[in-house]
């Protein structure tokens, strides 16, 4: 250590101002400042130099070192408290400083904070205009993940604990009520092969989990560590009452290749794609089923779904559902696609819409053979919904065509008139408008102008005479093509009766006949073609076919 003489004159006011711009602004309160051989030196009224301490001059601290120098520009070990001093050799008080460490000059540098004591803060949070902050035990402002549990601050290694788990930003500031996105405690973000994830932080800077339904006006959902996920999302909820806990997690159909079942206790959202995120509400969406998301195979169908307003998605409880088979009209005949599904039906914006158990929606043409019991009764028959991007009921006058370009005519119900049988949405079986409908589709003449048809309901067989546009003949006259007799529809041999018309039941008004037998009496009455309504539009049910239920859009 470099001794000083002592000074027995103290420097007056006027030599103070020597001190140069960097310290003469300064007034001396503790101890007289001297510029010896160009450095500064603070003496005591005996004239001794002060040594590692600190010296005050104008309410600011200075140090001097163990040989009473001034020291600038450097750390500053004081009574076992790191401190800093600028270039003027002041401590650096409720400020920054980027530097390299005190105890290894070689290393990078990283910022401090020194606090209003000058102490360098270690193990602790700082709040700096508005932003909280945190350093470890060496006060190195931490990025990244934070954990700050009350005892230790340190960057987070292994994984997020919502209670103390925090992230700092690439300036040090703890994020607030926003969203990161990262890599999880412990990954190296340089890592090619690490995976990165959305995180909202809180206001109170902690990770959301589970679901939260008002960020930034959207809902978002979280699995138990933080990270948002997004696709299919189910949320299960174990226990009841204040010890109800509801997990949420992918179904990527790839580590969670589960189906969409209805339960109790489960719920399913779909929530965009992974730079998206947010729950889809009241709306439709067309997507893989969860199993096939994960593969996104342009050679697996895409279902429709229904997201209810609250973000569910319509997976119906399927118990007393009705049953049906679902059939799709190609090359003139209604071919069978899936047998025995569940069919719920669905309200969705004044529209009547058929759903399976796993919420897909039903397309094209839907045979309901069982009615199901309770509140998803149906009446039986054949419905129809318009192609794969419909869906919606069908009621009154369609044409539809099949592979071919090839036009079919159709007629559903419009309402239910138990008076006449007819049932919204279910094909008219018998008399509409005097024209003749067997499952919804109009039967007519084919290869003559006139042509009898047979229909069979409810276990009754009734004969139509119809034209080639379907309309049903009620005349008692001979029915002719070119001259030709077709059908001599005007008396019975021998008893001169005129052919009655069914009208006991004004559904089949205008049948010929309730009895085949009745009319066929006399082979020579029909000299054409006799026509049975199901095979002119050929319901096909293969027997050895692999249709299976779960084709059933």
């Amino acid at each position: 250590m470099r001794k000083q003489t002592k000074i027995a004159a103290l420097v007056s006011a006027t030599a103070l101002l020597a001190l140069g711009a960097s310290i003469t602004s300064f007034a001396a309160a503790r101890g007289t400042w001297m510029l010896v051989d160009g450095e500064w030196y603070c003496y005591d009224s005996n004239g001794d130099p002060y040594e590692d301490t600190f010296c005050v001059s104008n309410g600011k601290d200075y140090y001097v070192g163990e040989d009473g120098m001034l020291v600038r520009s450097s750390w500053v070990d004081y009574d076992g408290d790191m401190y800093f001093v600028n270039s003027a050799g002041q401590k650096i008080t409720s400020d920054w400083r980027l530097t390299t460490p005190y105890d290894n000059e070689d290393a990078e540098e990283e910022w401090y904070y020194f606090q209003a004591s000058g102490k360098m803060a270690t193990n602790k949070k700082i709040v700096y205009k508005g932003n909280t902050y945190f350093f470890d035990a060496d006060g190195k402002m931490l990025t990244g993940w934070v954990t700050a549990d009350g005892t230790d601050v340190v960057n987070e290694e292994n994984s997020i604990n919502t209670s103390y788990t925090y992230y700092a930003d690439e300036t040090g500031a703890r994020v607030e009520g926003d969203w990161v996105l990262t890599v999880e405690p412990g990954v190296e973000e340089d890592d090619a092969d690490a995976d990165y994830y959305y995180y909202y932080l809180l206001s109170s800077g902690k990770v959301a989990t589970g679901k939260r339904n008002n960020i930034k006006g959207q809902t978002y959902f979280f699995n138990e560590d933080g990270q948002m996920l997004s696709g299919w999302v189910m949320g299960e909820t174990t226990g009841t009452g204040s010890d109800a806990e509801t997990v949420y997690s992918e179904i990527d159909g790839e580590t969670n290749a589960k189906e969409l079942v209805y339960a109790d206790n489960v719920t399913y959202f779909y929530c965009g794609g992974s730079d998206d995120g947010h729950a889809k509400k009241d709306k439709w969406i067309k997507l893989w089923r969860p199993v096939d998301t994960y593969e996104e195979d342009e050679d697996n169908d895409k279902f429709w779904y229904w997201i209810e307003k609250n973000g569910e998605v319509f997976v119906p409880d399927s118990t007393g559902a009705a049953t049906g088979d679902k059939y799709q009209l190609a090359d003139a005949s209604l071919d069978l696609k899936a047998s025995d599904i569940s069919v719920i039906k669905k309200k969705i914006n004044s529209k009547d819409y058929f759903f399976n158990e796993n919420g897909e929606m039903l397309s094209q043409f839907i045979n309901v053979t069982d009615s199901g019991t309770g509140k998803d009764t149906l009446a039986v028959g054949m419905y129809y919904f318009g192609g794969s991007d419909d869906g919606s009921m069908k009621t009154g006058s369609e044409t539809v065509r099949d592979d071919n370009l090839d036009a079919y005519k159709f007629y559903f119900g419009t309402k239910d008139d138990k008076g006449t049988g007819e049932r919204k949405g279910v094909g008219i079986t018998g008399n509409k408008s005097n024209k003749l409908y067997y499952m919804g589709h109009l039967v007519a003449a084919q290869d003559y102008r006139y042509q009898p048809v047979e229909i069979t309901y409810d276990d009754q067989n009734y004969l139509f005479i119809v034209n080639s546009n379907g309309s049903i003949q009620h005349s008692n006259v001979a029915y002719k093509e070119d001259g030709d007799t077709l059908i001599d529809a005007r008396f019975l041999d021998g008893d001169k009766e005129k052919i009655k018309f069914e009208t006991g039941d004004t559904w089949y008004k205008y049948a010929v006949s309730n009895d085949t037998r009745y009319i066929l009496e006399s082979g020579s009455r029909i000299d054409v073609d006799y026509l049975h309504a199901e095979d002119v539009m050929s319901i096909i049910t293969p027997t050895n076919s692999n249709v299976a239920s779960s084709s059933n859009n």
